[in-house]
């Protein structure tokens, strides 16, 4: 694995470089970004949460594919979708360029093209909430194996009060204060039954989330602000991306999930235990 982890990072640079062109001003930047110190903040989050020698392992709603190469220097077996051509064209390049194992498809999360429990674990950064969310969880944990690893994450309140009152990230193509101002009526949307506006944001409550993977047979469900669940690897330390807080309110936060085995399933989700949820809500 350090051989190819070697590897990977002597040649990212160029592989990203090579492939951004494609993308808008916005999606450029955000490209640069998202790679600007490689690929190892991702690789020691992924074997954080517990994602390293899974076996197969889904990213959905892999987006410039910087968790889907890092579950492969992980030792998994990647396959990725995304609903954008130019990013799953994108993962496809870099990936090829670094010579990791990662098979990436044009596709949604809400509707997946796997079969039943095809995966050994299952990875969702930053996708979830920009669906029919309820829709997307049901099929996370249907592609999802008994005993499989789930990862998810959404955003509290207090991040959109952030993108309304800093700007942040603000770019000729992209208006933060916009964005949460669509993301309430998108919300609002959501809960009573009008059209969404596509990939517009939804406010997610951890005690909504945790509810609904319960009902599809998820169970020891932990949740805590983005980037603090699991164990760091060694000589790690835990580094979130984001705030657990913004203003007062929650910002962003994380959910680690299994899918229960069969056997529990069948007795039904009143044995599911939901951890932190309460924490993570009122930190």
């Amino acid at each position: 694995m350090l051989d190819a982890q070697f590897r990977a990072e002597a040649h990212l640079k160029d592989a990203v470089e090579a492939a951004t062109p494609r993308f808008s001003p916005n999606d450029a930047g955000f490209a640069q970004r998202v790679f600007d110190k490689g690929l190892k903040p991702y690789l020691d989050r992924v074997t954080q949460y517990g994602f390293a020698g899974r076996g197969r392992v889904l990213d959905a709603g892999c987006g410039f594919g910087q968790w889907s190469l890092a579950l492969a220097l992980a030792g998994n077996q990647v396959d990725a979708v995304d609903i954008a051509a130019n990013r799953v064209e994108f993962l496809t390049d870099v990936a090829g360029a670094l010579r990791l194992p990662v098979r990436a498809a044009l596709g949604g999360i809400d509707k997946m093209p796997f079969p039943d429990a095809t995966f050994d674990a299952v990875f969702c950064y930053g996708v979830l909430f920009l669906t029919d969310w309820k829709r997307s969880v049901a099929e996370l944990l249907r592609v999802l194996r008994p005993g499989g690893l789930l990862y998810c994450n959404a955003n509290g309140f207090g991040w959109y009060k952030h993108l309304w009152h800093t700007g942040h990230n603000r770019t000729p193509d992209y208006d933060p204060a916009l964005r949460a101002a669509r993301t309430l009526l998108n919300t609002w949307n959501y809960h009573n039954g009008h059209p969404l506006e596509p990939g517009m944001d939804i406010l997610v409550t951890p005690e909504e989330l945790a509810a609904e993977l319960a009902a599809h047979g998820g169970w020891h469900i932990r949740t805590d602000g983005e980037g603090l669940l699991g164990t760091p690897p060694p000589g790690a330390e835990f580094r979130p991306f984001f705030q657990k807080e913004y203003m007062g309110d929650l910002g962003v936060y994380e959910v680690l999930a299994e899918k229960a085995p069969a056997t529990r399933q069948l007795r039904g989700n009143a044995s599911c235990r939901i951890r932190n949820v309460a924490d993570c809500r009122n930190a």
